[in-house]
């Protein structure tokens, strides 16, 4: 890959949950994150995406999705123009695979991120399996990491498995269905955060919530990154601060 190498600022952004080509999608919205990207390009030095930018990925040895290419597009342009792009494994798009970090040029990892930028010590993760009462979910989590699962998978023809995926994802029905309680969401996350800000980082990101918030706690600062279906938020880190922005208002 040809990556064009020119000194970026340094400023960092984060998004979390987008969800692309989830069912009953509206098909401008893939188009509003590859704006974002766009907007991106020559602006950070990285881009952290905190999981469940799709609602479902699955590569086989040769076929990949066709989900969001304008996105998948401008994600190789804003690497090879240098800006670092992480993605972490979501609950939803836990199967990211080859394609997406050597054709693309994605770093991809399937668990927490523990990142320094501007003097700060960062943890991000995209927030799934950390309810202390969450026990089943993780061990359904190991089980349909593991290779045995992924490669039964691979025997399912890459249509039927993404009609399967459509089946069986709750995306819409409960993001698009009257608005979750936002303070209990953010109440459910706060001795989390807590918790590993002690650990001595000075900010935790945490998706799969779908709230916004930027709060500060007693130790650091925690931040829900909020989602691209209702909310389309992202962080940006710039001289050591975080904000938390809304895009519609960004591109007024």
């Amino acid at each position: 890959m040809n990556e064009i190498h020119v000194k970026l600022p340094d400023k960092i952004a984060f998004i979390a949950d987008a969800h692309l080509g989830m069912p009953g999608d509206d098909p401008r919205r893939p188009e509003k994150v590859a704006s974002f990207l766009r907007w991106l390009n020559g602006k950070v030095t990285h881009l952290y995406i905190a999981g469940d930018l799709f609602d479902f990925w699955f590569e086989y040895k040769s076929a990949v999705p066709n989900t969001a290419p304008k996105v998948v597009f401008e994600l190789y342009n804003l690497v090879r123009a240098g800006t670092e792009v992480v993605i972490l494994a979501g609950n939803h798009d836990y199967w990211l695979g080859k394609y997406l970090s050597d054709e693309v040029g994605v770093k991809i990892e399937l668990g927490d991120v523990i990142a320094e930028h501007q003097g700060r010590k960062l943890y991000i993760h995209h927030g799934d399996g950390l309810y202390p009462d969450d026990h089943g979910y993780r061990i359904l989590k190991k089980v349909l990491r593991s290779r045995i699962s992924i490669a039964l998978f691979r025997l399912i023809h890459p249509d039927a498995a993404a009609w399967i995926a459509r089946k069986t994802s709750h995306t819409s029905r409960y993001y698009l269905s009257p608005p979750v309680v936002n303070e209990k969401s953010a109440a459910r996350f706060r001795p989390i955060a807590d918790e590993r800000l002690k650990d001595g980082y000075d900010a935790v990101l945490y998706g799969h919530t779908h709230v916004p918030l930027l709060e500060k706690r007693d130790t650091g600062t925690m931040i829900l990154l909020g989602d691209w279906i209702k909310h389309s938020t992202y962080a940006i880190l710039e001289k050591g601060t975080f904000s938390l922005r809304n895009w519609d208002e960004t591109h007024k």
